[in-house]
């Protein structure tokens, strides 16, 4: 593709200045009927945890894989030419995510298979894994093997960077007779024959209880996936917030390292959290005013309002449910918690703190002191004090103003916008605490609230348009509250790629192979440290490049990761300026778009000459 012809050439530079680099389709020759004798019985992401293959073989080399779960039926014995699977949207049309796949044709990285065989000796009956493809099968001719029956495969997707547990999948099945493609799936919601494209798994059973359906594979030699399973043992544990008991239809509570894990998102939302997850970091994140906690899978290190605290048992992904430390998320929002356990059973109850009279002891003729229990540690104390607690009242909407930290913010402008007559506003300035309160006319009609944060970065004036975390319409008789938070995540970095120096010795170029590090050069906007960002460039609106970047001063390195090729180290310099020079590294800042309230970024990439 991107090679000698200077009229490719000249296409694709069109397509990068619409956007589009890199993202087209790959046409295939594959059958129109499905073959017959050939059913998926269930496709399924079970997580993204392992690191079992690499772009082109059966290696870790650093990144997660997509880790999925193939049944497959073959009424009578069938050549499997290729298996290809494809990032798509919920109808099952290309989003250009990514494709991986088992032969090398065209683009596209490592689909590893394994397979699960059942193995019948005179000791009974056992289950063995063996990998079917340690490698791409270069000869596009050759098969993926011939096979029979009822068949369970993992199959593991090198994480390009845009392996996300939100994104659909598509797998294509390619036999003589044909082709058989999947329904479109997503996490926790598999194909099942018979069912609904998309339709949600079933409740996972509970951690102490095997799936029958899906036999445990003896791990592979080389190497052994990186999920975490389950205990198979352990109590049955009841979860009680304020005396009402919690369902988890996510997962079940478990007992594992000494520590209870749950998962996240119920346990967040029952302590009154916004919640979000960052697929990039593979962060769980629980945010409320002035508190904000951060779960990375599989670190041993969690941040309460950005300082670094010690875990028992990290965060991690069990059975598809990303499950993470009861104790410590309820303790620091500053809860207190009870654990008992009678039998096989355990109950573990989360209030909020009391301060209970110490008992009378009774007299005893020589009574014996009680052993000085060991203190139950503080919760981390929050550097930022929470706002007062707001109420609405008639014809009057107030709040608070804060950062991602819960720092207040003074001099925010708010306005509430009225809905029934053009151009009419109540303007407002936050205070020293971040507070604000409008005074609304007695008018029959609703508001809708907004704001502008301006700050000054490094000489230049940033404005940032502020939505509150309920973005709902208001009644002015009702009144409301209205907060805003002010995350500083919208900056965007356009990628332009010069094509000299591509020859037929090299792969085919795709942006989504090019990996971008940006390093903070001071403060961010706002004040804080920030922290490096490592991330697959690809389509964003507007281009092609990253985005959802912090805005700050950034200095950036390249690297191109073309499939079953050593990292390639790009030169990279600032788009767009009078004089485009290219480096190991450039330090750029973000500027204001000319079209919109967006600040971007834009920078050149290259091959070393």
């Amino acid at each position: 593709m991107l090679k000698k012809n200077q009229n490719i050439r000249n296409v694709i530079i069109s397509s990068v200045l619409a956007g589009s680099l890199a993202f087209s389709g790959i046409a295939f020759a594959f059958g129109e009927t499905a073959p017959s004798g050939v059913s998926i019985q269930e496709f399924s992401l079970l997580d993204t945890a392992s690191d079992v293959v690499g772009a082109a073989d059966f290696t870790p080399e650093g990144n997660k894989d997509g880790h999925f779960k193939l049944k497959l039926s073959l009424a009578e014995k069938k050549t499997i030419k290729s298996v290809v699977l494809r990032s798509t949207d919920a109808y099952g049309k290309d989003n250009y995510q990514g494709v991986w796949r088992t032969n090398r044709v065209t683009t596209g990285w490592l689909l590893g298979i394994v397979q699960d065989k059942t193995v019948t000796t005179s000791s009974g009956t056992t289950h063995e894994s063996e990998i079917i493809n340690p490698g791409f099968r270069k000869d596009v001719n050759e098969p993926v093997g011939e096979f029979n029956g009822e068949l369970i495969f993992d199959l593991y997707a090198s994480n390009n960077g845009t392996i996300k547990e939100t994104q659909y999948y598509v797998l294509e099945i390619e036999t003589p007779e044909g082709t058989i493609v999947s329904k479109p799936i997503k996490y926790q919601k598999p194909m099942i024959e018979g069912s609904t494209s998309s339709t949600p798994a079933p409740s996972a059973p509970p951690a102490s209880t095997p799936s029958p359906s899906t036999p445990t594979p003896k791990p592979i030699p080389t190497p052994t996936p990186a999920p975490v399973p389950a205990p198979a043992g352990g109590p049955t544990i009841h979860v009680f917030f304020e005396g009402n008991e919690l369902s988890f239809p996510d997962g079940q509570p478990l007992l594992k390292d000494g520590s209870t894990l749950v998962p996240f998102r119920k346990l967040f939302e029952t302590l009154g959290f916004s919640v979000k997850w960052v697929d990039s970091e593979r962060k769980a994140v629980g945010t409320k005013e002035g508190l904000t906690i951060e779960l990375t899978i599989n670190s041993n290190i969690a941040k309460v309002n950005d300082t670094g605290v010690e875990l028992v048992a990290p965060a991690q992904i069990i059975n598809g449910s990303t499950m993470v430390p009861l104790r410590f998320v309820a303790e620091n929002s500053g809860y207190e918690v009870s654990y008992e356990k009678e039998g096989d059973v355990a109950t573990i109850r989360i209030n909020e703190p009391t301060q209970q009279p110490k008992p009378t002891p009774s007299p005893t003729p020589n009574p014996t002191p009680n052993p000085t229990p060991n203190p139950t540690p503080n919760p981390t104390p929050n550097p930022v004090p929470e706002p007062a607690k707001e109420t609405a009242e008639p014809y009057v909407v107030k709040g608070y103003v804060r950062d991602a930290n819960g720092n207040p913010l003074a001099g925010v402008s708010i306005f509430a916008d009225n809905t029934l007559l053009y151009d009419s506003n109540i303007l407002g300035v936050t205070d020293e605490e971040g507070h604000y309160l409008l005074e609304l006319p007695e008018l029959t009609t609703t508001w809708r609230m907004g704001g502008k944060y301006t700050t000054t970065y490094n000489n230049k004036t940033f404005n940032f348009d502020l939505v509150p975390d309920v973005d709902q319409p208001l009644a002015g008789k009702t009144g409301a509250v209205r907060n805003f938070t002010w995350k500083n995540d919208s900056g965007k970095i356009y990628i332009y790629p010069s094509f000299a120096g591509f020859d037929d010795n090299l792969p085919e170029f795709d942006m989504n192979d090019l990996e971008i590090t940006l390093t903070p050069v001071g403060p961010l906007v706002g004040g804080s440290a920030g922290q490096t960002i490592v991330k697959h460039a690809g389509p964003v609106a507007g281009g092609a490049g990253v985005d959802s970047i912090p805005i700050g001063k950034y200095k950036a390195t390249a690297r191109w990761m073309p499939e079953g090729h050593a990292p390639i180290a790009m030169q990279i310099g600032v788009a767009n300026v009078s004089k485009e020079t290219y480096a190991d590294s450039v330090e750029f800042d973000f500027k204001q778009s000319q079209y919109s309230s967006a600040y971007l970024g834009e920078l050149n990439v290259r091959l070393k000459p």
